[in-house]
Parts: C-alpha cells; structure tokens; sequence
C-alpha cells in the first residue's frame, strides 16, 4: 500500500492537513516535498481539507547572498513589511510566495492558503499567545528541559515588534493583559497588543498554537523538525500541556538533495526553483519524482542528463499502468502523479532524448509533428507533443550540459579529408544511394561496417560525422541523429564532403 493511503487510513473524517514555510526567499523544489506530501495524503483521504500556512510575520534573519547590502536596514522585520524586491507584489514575503503559489497550482495541488501576519492581524492567535504567556514558566520548562538550551529569567513567548523601529529586537518586561511591554535595543520602550500584529509568538511556540487554532490533524515535516529535541518535540509537550489537545499526526520526509551538493537551500544558492522544474519536466513528472520513493528516502535529482532517465522512467510506468505490467503500488504512484483525472487511455508520448535532437534540428513545431506523429494521434496529443517540446527548449537553456547541445551547420565547414576518411565516407554514400533503409540501427551498423573494411578508426569515423554536420568532435547517437535529418539533405551534405575536400 502506498504511503498516502497509510497515512490517510490514520485520520479520522474531515480531517485538517497543514504544511508551511517562511517565504524568506526562492522557494526551491526541496520545498515541494512537503505540500506534495500533503496534497497527496488529502487526495486519500475523503473529505481531507489542506491549508498551506506562509509565515509572513517571521523576520528577516540575515542579508541573503541573492540580496543586495540595502536590505540591512530590514533585518529583523517582518517579511510583510519589507518592500518587494522587484516591485510589483505588496511585500518582500509576497514576492517570494508568488511564483510558488503558481507552481503548487500547476501542480494540482488543491490548498487555501494563509498568511501568519494576516492572521495575527485578525486576532486569531490572541487567546493562544494568553494562554503561553500565563503559563510561561512551563512553557520554559518544556523548552530548557527537551533542547537543553538555557532561557532568562524574564524570557516570555512573545516577540514584539518595535513601534519605532520596526524590528524585534526587544525584550519583554510585564504583560498586562492585553499589553506585553517591552524595551527595544533601539532604545525604544512600549507595549505590543497581543490582539493585533504588534508581535509574535517564537517558533517553537507559534507552531503548536496554530495547531489548537486551527484544529490541524496531519502535518508533513522535513526530519530537521522531527530530530531529537527538534520543535516536534517541543511543540507535542506544548500542545498536549497548555492547549489540551492531542498533536497532529506527524509525517516525517527526507531532503531532497541537489546530486553532489547537498540538501537544497536557497541561503546557500544550492537549489532549482520550483517553477524552475515544472518548466523542464511538467508537473506530473515533479509529482511521480515524489510518490515513487517512500517519505525516509531522500531524494537526488540531477537537472542536467538526469531529468532525461526521469521523464524515461515516468514514460515507462505510464505504459505500464495501461499494459498492466506493474504492480499496485507503482499504479497508485501514478495515480497520484496526475493534475487532473487519469487518462482514458494511454497518451502518445514522443521521448524526451528524441525531441533534444529534433528541436535542436528543425525549429518548426509543425514539422516535427509531422515527423513523429502516428494516424492515432489527436488533438490532445498534439498539445502534449508541443508542451514537451517547450519543456524540452527550456531544458536546452537552463540546464543541458554542453555535451548534448549543438546546432546543424548551413553550409558545409572547412574539413581537410585524409585519403582513408574519403574512401570511407564515399562507401558509407554509396550505401545510403543505393539502399532503401534508413533506420537508426541501419544508419549505425553501416558506419562499423564500413570503418572495419575501409581500415580507419571507428572513432574516428564517428566523429567525421559530427565535424561534416555540426563542426564538433562529438555530438548525439549518430544513427539516430542523421535518421532524423532529411535523407536529401544528409547525402547531399556527404556527396559535397566528398567531392570538394
């Protein structure tokens, strides 16, 4: 059984499925994990209701290396008081929420989402920041006693927001119900009204409260979260002792992690963008990435040759699931991996590796159609076919290695034919004149066959090609790149390399 219905089977009705980040900055494809995590449990379960919660209240923490040096006068801000790094969405949190929102919404991912400083604003935590602040010195308690970490005396779980600076640089000193006073390091003195977004409450804090406010019952964590003495354990102890209620059901995944680099972070640079992915592979492919490991294994993506084995292996459980030839859980994976409703019938797939060589050879849509289509193809594979194709373009452009990029030359380049490199390309012709096949494996086979009799090196034979087509040493498959050029072309290419060099 898949872990979706697992974990969906442990929920009672209607329940309430959470996930959230702090909108800091780029939000990465690591990200996806949790929402997708989420997104998938609630397609599990009936009745399931997801909400995805941006901390737009947090503060800046530090200047991020994608910032520049005038951001250093709002560190220690909220997130939805710092301007737009580009100036078009309402706040530095919006700017970074926004293209994510988009990608999740692309993905299928069916979610209200909510913004932590909208609902401070709305007095929706006041009665949780009371309940803490009367009962701080367990709340101390739990904390010291599960992290080990020493609090001061006067420590209260609640971060005011300066009235004069506009940071939380401050230090509670009395709470008077509703009022929580406090001294900033700016050396402002004032009072945080605990109804409004004068403040906030500390993550490890904030995190259960919301639970109790929101009645959540299932939440996906990043195992960052579930370590020992991690804000898991902290925020259980909270809940269960100052709300009185059991914590959600927790579901604990695994990084993924950029192959040879480490768990992605946006702070480290070491990321893709969400939006990033779904331009290269599509979203049912970002989705199959995820369902087809089990939530403890971390997952390594490549974005470069990589993604070529992932859309391969996706096309290959799709034929399976219409064969029948996989098993239940791979067919539920890829139930899961579809935006919308599973296809009536299996979709004609042109392959990814095939259209990095046609896109690269022809640049109208029209004609490459033509050339890969089948008399079974409809409307809607035609879509499929030009989105894989812009997928496939964007691949090209973002992240293709050097080694599979090339362009088919106009004319004919300055090549300087040895008297073995002639007589073998005057065979390897006479052999496509003369012949009717024009096959990959046909077109392969025959550049063996003719380098064994002519005497020169198959490498070098090889690599003739690539110098004559595209004036590089090297280049893709051969016999499937010239079977993909017009016959006409390639034996007039081949008859002039002959005849003037």
């Amino acid at each position: 059984m898949h872990w979706a219905d697992v974990e969906a089977g442990l929920l009672v009705d209607s329940p309430l499925i959470a996930t959230g980040i702090t909108p800091s900055g780029p939000i990465h494809l690591g990200s996806l994990r949790e929402i997708l995590t989420g997104d998938a449990i609630r397609r599990a379960k009936d009745d399931a209701r997801l909400i995805y919660i941006a901390d737009s209240i947090d503060p800046l923490r530090k200047v991020y290396p994608f910032l520049n040096e005038d951001y250093e006068e709002y560190v220690g801000k909220p997130l939805s008081e710092i301007p737009c790094p580009c100036g078009s969405h309402e706040s530095y949190a919006h700017h970074f929420l926004a293209p994510f929102l988009e990608s999740i919404e692309r993905l299928g991912v069916e979610c209200d989402v909510l913004h932590t400083h909208e609902m401070y604003a709305e007095g929706e935590y006041e009665e949780a920041a009371r309940k803490l602040i009367l009962n701080r010195e367990r709340v101390k308690d739990i904390l010291t006693t599960v992290t080990g970490r020493t609090l001061n005396n006067d420590w209260y779980p609640y971060n005011p927001i300066c009235r004069e600076c506009g940071k939380m640089n401050t230090n509670v000193t009395n709470f008077s119900d509703p009022y929580v006073e406090y001294i900033c390091g700016c050396g402002y003195q004032g009072k945080a009204d605990i109804r409004k977004a004068d403040g906030k409450l500390p993550w490890r804090c904030d995190w259960p409260a919301r639970w109790w406010i929101l009645g959540v019952e299932c939440e996906p964590l990043g195992k960052d979260h579930a370590a020992a003495g991690g804000s898991w354990d902290t925020g259980k102890l909270i809940v269960e002792d100052i709300f009185d209620r059991d914590a959600p059901n927790p579901v604990v995944y695994e990084w993924i992690q950029l192959k040879g680099k480490g768990a992605m972070s946006s702070s480290t640079g070491v990321a893709i963008k969400a939006e990033d992915i779904l331009d290269t592979v599509g979203p049912e492919v970002v989705r199959f990435l995820l369902y087809k490991y089990k939530l403890q294994t971390h997952i390594d993506i490549e974005p470069g040759l990589g993604v070529l084995e992932l859309i391969d292996e996706y096309d290959a459980w799709e034929a399976g699931y219409f064969a029948g030839t996989i098993d239940e859980d791979s067919r539920r994976v890829y139930e899961l991996s579809q935006v919308d409703d599973i296809p009536a019938q299996q979709p004609y797939r042109v392959p990814y590796k095939h259209l990095v060589n046609l896109v690269q050879i022809y640049d109208d849509k029209k004609h490459t159609w033509e050339l890969v289509r089948d008399d079974k193809c409809n409307i809607h594979d035609r879509k499929l076919f030009e989105t894989r194709v812009e997928q496939v373009r964007y691949w090209l452009n973002k992240f293709a290695p050097d080694m599979v990029k090339f362009s088919i030359l106009e004319s004919l380049p300055e090549v300087q034919l040895s008297d073995i490199e002639r007589t073998f390309l005057s065979e390897y012709l006479e052999e496509l004149i003369s012949k009717e096949d024009w096959t990959p494996e046909w077109l392969h086979q025959k550049v063996h066959e003719r380098a064994e009799e002519t005497g020169i090196k198959k490498g070098k034979a090889f690599r003739l090609f690539y110098r004559i087509f595209i004036g590089q040493p090297r280049g893709p498959k051969l016999g499937r790149f010239l079977a993909q050029l017009e016959r006409d072309f390639v034996v007039d290419r081949l008859r002039e390399a002959c005849l003037d060099h």
